[in-house]
C-alpha cells in the first residue's frame, strides 16, 4: 500500500475525492478546500515496537540486495525488489520472510509478498474494510448508493470484491449498480475484467464524459478503432 503523501501528491488536488492509503488503514473523507483530515482504523499492532524490531534486519537485506530499498506508511512496512535482478531478488524475499516471521512471531502481523515487494502488514487487516466502511457511510449520508465501481490487480484486492459484493446484495435499491473489474484476466472474484493498467484510466475518463482525452485504439491494420466501454 502507498503512503499518504505519495497519494496526496499524485491525486490530491482532486475537488470531491476521497484517499484511503498503507491498504486502507487510514483515509480521509472528500474535502473541498480545506486541509484533508486523515483517520485510522486501529487493528491493535503497536508499529514503533514492530519498527524496531524488523528494521534492522530490513535494513540488512537493503544493504546486500542492489537496487531494493524500503517503503514505510502508517501501518505496514515493505522492501521493495522490483528493479533487482529478478532471481537475486525472489531468493532474498524469501529469506526475508523466513528472518522477520521469527524475529516478529509475538506480534499480530503477517507477511504479504506481491510483484516485487514484501510487505508487513496486520493480520487483521485488509481493504475490505475501508471499502464496507467508504460504502456504509455514503449509504448513511445519502440513504442512496446507485453505482459502485472496484478495481484491483491482485491477490490482495479480492477483499475489496467481497466487501462489493456483500454490500450490494443488502441493498434494497433495485436502480443501484455495483462492477468488480479485475485489471488482467485470472481466478478472481470479480465479475469483469480489463487487461491491463491503461484500460483503467481509459474508463475512468470514459466515466467522466470527457471522451477526447481517451487515447484512440490503433489496429493492425493502422486503423483507429472505436469502443463504447459501457455497450
Amino acid at each position: 500500500g502507498d503512503s499518504q503523501q505519495n497519494l496526496e501528491r499524485a491525486v490530491g488536488n482532486v475537488p470531491g475525492l476521497g484517499l484511503a492509503a498503507s491498504n486502507g488503514t487510514c483515509f480521509a473523507d472528500p474535502c473541498r478546500g480545506q486541509e484533508r483530515l486523515w483517520q485510522y482504523l486501529d487493528f491493535g499492532v503497536d508499529w514503533n515496537a514492530v519498527k524496531k524490531v524488523a528494521m534492522p534486519i530490513i535494513s540488512k537485506f537493503t544493504a546486500r540486495t542492489n537496487g531494493s530499498f524500503v517503503k514505510l506508511s502508517h501501518s505496514s512496512i515493505g522492501w521493495s525488489y522490483y528493479s533487482c535482478d529478478p532471481e537475486w531478488g525472489s531468493l532474498q524475499a524469501s529469506h526475508l520472510v523466513t528472518e522477520l516471521g521469527e524475529a516478529l512471531h509475538s506480534y499480530d502481523v503477517r507477511f504479504v509478498a506481491l510483484k516485487g515487494i514484501v510487505e508487513v502488514v496486520p493480520r487483521k487487516g485488509h481493504k475490505g474494510h475501508i471499502v464496507k466502511k467508504i460504502l456504509e457511510d455514503a449509504r448513511a449520508r445519502s440513504r442512496h448508493v446507485d453505482f459502485v465501481m472496484c478495481m484491483g490487480d491482485d491477490i490482495a484486492d479480492e477483499k475489496m470484491f467481497t466487501s462489493v459484493i456483500n454490500f450490494s446484495a443488502g441493498s434494497e435499491d433495485e436502480n443501484s449498480y455495483a462492477f468488480n473489474v479485475a485489471v488482467g484476466k485470472k481466478p478472481t472474484n470479480a465479475s469483469f475484467y480489463v487487461d491491463d493498467a491503461s484500460d483503467v484510466g481509459d474508463i475512468l475518463v470514459a466515466l467522466s464524459g470527457d471522451m477526447g482525452l481517451l487515447n484512440p485504439q490503433t489496429s493492425s491494420d493502422g486503423s483507429v478503432a472505436s469502443e463504447d466501454f459501457f455497450a
